[in-house]
């Protein structure tokens, strides 16, 4: 079936495997499984490889039997923890000044950015163009650079990198299942490929997708991915949270979060509790519902204030009108819109695929979970959608001085570049000075540890 694409996704709570078809102007996606993996990966990060496979097994069986045939080459969705972005630049002198700039050559020009040297044990995830000098002309948009000529051209990326174990466990799962991957995609832009909207890709916007072990940052403007950012913490964190303070088990924790839990403690009755039966002669356990609420309101306002310091460090504070899509298993928490308004002063929307896939397409596909592994296979199929950003090929690790040898362009010269970050923006004025780093700049720089 060459006009399917099939998406692999290794999530902290699930292992999921989704076949999408184009259908006129959108997906239909004709199977959606998923096996629960409460233990095996972790933060996005897989820490069982022999458990993993073994429920990657069972999900693509699942979806073959809907397919009624095999499953062989797949796209890999990519998360980590340990994400951080670099910008880069490509300078190239063309020979031809008067050839038009083609779709194979704009492709060359990322390949070669795939193989920007980094650090040994780091990959790059993604490359992600920005804009382009031609000559005389600054800041040409990548939607409007084929078909136009010139001799100078320098192009600026953003290399989102993370830990080349992460991705060569992930790699090793899918190919000890007898799958081939053709392409990889982080799965924080497959859920902006699956949420957002055109008036919110055009404008400015964030989505913050809350799943069980991370929480995914992704900012969107002028139809460009401009920064990807992770929070290494997520609804997983909540469930925790709760087991610690009322002494329960996760099981009943995670219940009691789904069915009880909001974002907010006022207008909760404060003799109103929860009474969870003792088993084998144990006292019964009460929770308040005000002890519940303020569990949650202190670990979601942590998630909150993470994502608009990353907005902020990215330099997009005021400049996202369209404000913040939430999406992902936690987004339906009660209050949520009230919290997340509350504490970053941006319009918040909650979100799934509704509206980016046909209506024939499986239910689950519509859940909030499933956001980044369904935009992941729209991204797949539609490589001219608006957020106009190729589809990465797995590029293997390359070293320096194979980089210099092997370059793609023959005897055109062509260096790459890292260039130097933005200064980063201020903090609000309204916001009083933090004395020395911020915990936040301690987070995201991996100085401290994640179990915050």
């Amino acid at each position: 079936m060459n006009d399917i694409i099939t998406a692999v996704e290794l999530a902290t709570s699930k292992v999921s495997v989704a076949v999408g078809q184009k259908t006129g102007d959108k997906v239909t996606v004709i199977a959606h499984c998923t096996t629960p993996m409460p233990k095996g990966i972790r933060h996005g990060e897989v820490e069982n490889n022999h458990k993993v496979i073994e429920a990657l097994r069972e999900t693509v069986k699942m979806a073959e039997d809907i397919l009624e045939e095999p499953i062989a080459d797949v796209t890999l969705c990519l998360s980590s923890q340990f994400l951080r972005s670099e910008d880069c630049s490509v300078k190239k002198e063309r020979r031809d000044p008067g050839r038009y700039i083609t779709g194979a050559e704009f492709k060359s020009w990322q390949k070669e950015v795939l193989n920007t040297p980094v650090a040994e044990d780091e990959a790059i995830f993604e490359a992600i163009p920005q804009s382009f000098d031609i000559d005389d002309m600054i800041g040409i948009s990548p939607a409007e650079i084929l078909g136009m000529s010139g001799r100078r051209v320098q192009g600026f990326y953003k290399l989102i990198i993370g830990k080349k174990s992460s991705m060569q466990n992930k790699l090793d799962v899918a190919q000890r299942c007898g799958l081939n991957v053709v392409s990889t995609t982080l799965s924080s832009i497959g859920s902006a490929s699956a949420v957002l909207n055109k008036t919110e890709l055009e404008n400015g916007v964030a989505l913050l997708d809350i799943g069980a072990g991370t929480t995914d940052v992704v900012i969107v403007k002028d139809n460009i991915i401009r920064e990807v950012g992770v929070i290494p913490f997520g609804g997983q964190s909540v469930t925790e949270d709760i087991k610690n303070v009322a002494c329960i088990t996760a099981e009943a924790a995670e219940l009691i979060k789904i069915k009880y839990g909001t974002c907010i403690e006022d207008g909760i009755n404060e003799n109103k509790k929860l009474i969870l039966k003792g088993s084998a002669g144990a006292d019964n356990t009460e929770i308040h519902l005000t002890l519940l609420a303020s569990v949650i309101y202190a670990r979601m306002c942590e998630i909150f204030e993470a994502a608009l310091y990353i907005i902020e460090r990215a330099g997009y504070a005021g400049k996202i009108p369209a404000g913040i899509v939430v999406t992902g298993g936690t987004c339906y928490m009660e209050n949520i819109k009230d919290l997340g308004r509350a504490i970053t002063g941006y319009n918040i929307r909650l979100a799934n695929a509704l509206g980016n896939i046909s209506d024939s397409s499986e239910r689950t596909a519509f859940d909030t979970y499933s956001s980044s592994i369904v935009g992941s296979v729209i991204r797949s199929l539609d490589e001219s959608m608006d957020l106009n950003v190729e589809s990465t090929k797995y590029a293997p690790k390359v070293t320096s001085e194979s980089h210099r040898n092997n370059t793609l362009f023959g005897q055109e010269e062509i260096s790459v570049v890292k260039t130097k970050k933005k200064e980063e923006k201020k903090a609000r004025p309204e916001k009083p000075k933090a004395k020395g780093p911020s915990i936040w700049d301690e987070l995201f720089s991996g100085k401290i540890n994640n179990e915050v």
